[in-house]
């Protein structure tokens, strides 16, 4: 059995004028990397109500949804539901880090916020289940479920907003190869960490196993299953990196990410093994069919969408994928007003 699951989900409306004037006094008053500027991040796909009929229809046994936001609120969302509990950036930032435009920031201080539990899965606006999900998939025992599979850092030129992700990358393993040693976690837990239920995963880890170091893990671009006292206990032993990290108001090379909660989880061997399940689907103006075709078909129990596409393309692809969700999710959720 397992005590409460929250789910956490951050959200920004990217046309709203009050947030865009605040973004922008604050490039001009901290200066920010042109890399961290994109603002893909903001085109809004006008789906998020297909999110909540998501997670009542998939996940109906989760506790509540902590939906945290600079300041603004969807117009259709039933904020007096019992279930929805809206967090404000300044309600658990520390004001020293304040205005912030950094999602590692926002998602860095989690544990500050007292309504969040204990268990907690962070999603973002771009992750469907489009399955039933049980509760056992993310907490068994109120312990994670996750998959141990490692991976590497690959030093490349990638692009814009994944290119400095690879630096917070190597931020988060420094921080990690600081506290483990890998031969005695993988030794202590050897069972989690060459599971044979990572299929053809497991030849990542294997192809490995001669460095005495982690050099990364295999990072799925889905929900993830989190405790709120390893986040607590991160800010415990690594309380300046986080600080400096946290002061950064745009991302950058300094950052680090949510994903070194994931990490230390596994590093603990506090967590069940299980293959994660979903697929990620960058959408252009080539795939978007088949992608809006494996929606319909619910081919997959979760799926993350990010847009790789111009201004244009993106009016075309939205209105197909929305289209594809509203033959799954045709149902008003409680959530909605």
């Amino acid at each position: 059995m397992n005590d409460k699951i929250d789910i956490i989900i951050p959200w920004v409306n990217g046309a709203d004028p009050e947030w865009i004037k605040e973004r922008e006094d604050c490039i001009l008053k901290y200066g920010a990397e042109e890399k961290s500027l994109s603002n893909i991040r903001f085109q809004s796909w006008d789906n998020l109500h297909y999110w909540f009929r998501a997670i009542e229809k998939f996940m109906p046994w989760v506790n509540k949804i902590v939906f945290v936001t600079w300041g603004h609120v969807p117009e259709f969302l039933n904020t007096d539901h019992p279930r929805i509990r809206i967090v404000k950036h300044k309600d658990y930032i520390p004001k020293q880090y304040l205005p912030t435009f950094n999602s590692n920031t926002i998602e860095m201080n989690y544990h500050r916020i007292e309504e969040l539990s204990e268990n907690f899965i962070i999603f973002n606006d771009d992750f469907f289940p489009l399955k039933a999900v049980d509760e056992t998939y993310y907490f068994k025992n109120n312990m994670v479920c996750d998959e141990a599979v490692e991976g590497h850092i690959t030093p490349v030129e990638a692009g814009a907003i994944s290119n400095m992700a690879r630096y917070v990358q190597v931020n988060n393993m420094i921080i990690i190869n600081k506290h483990f040693k890998k031969r005695e976690v993988q030794e202590q837990n050897w069972d989690k960490w060459y599971c044979n239920d990572y299929g053809e995963l497991l030849e990542r880890t294997k192809s490995l196993n001669y460095w005495y170091d982690f050099a990364g893990f295999r990072d799925p671009h889905l929900p993830s299953a989190m405790k709120k006292s390893v986040l607590a206990h991160l800010w415990e032993v690594e309380g300046v990196t986080l600080d400096i990290a946290s002061r950064n108001h745009f991302r950058a090379y300094t950052d680090v990410s949510q994903y070194l909660i994931r990490y230390w989880q596994l590093c603990s061997g506090e967590f069940y093994p299980r293959r994660t399940l979903g697929k990620f689907y960058q959408v252009d103006i080539e795939n978007y069919k088949d992608v809006a075709r494996d929606i319909e078909e619910q081919k997959h129990q979760m799926i993350s969408i990010n847009e790789n596409c111009s201004t244009e393309d993106f009016v075309i692809i939205k209105k197909r994928i929305n289209e594809a969700f509203e033959t799954i999710l045709y149902e008003k959720s409680e959530f909605e007003k």
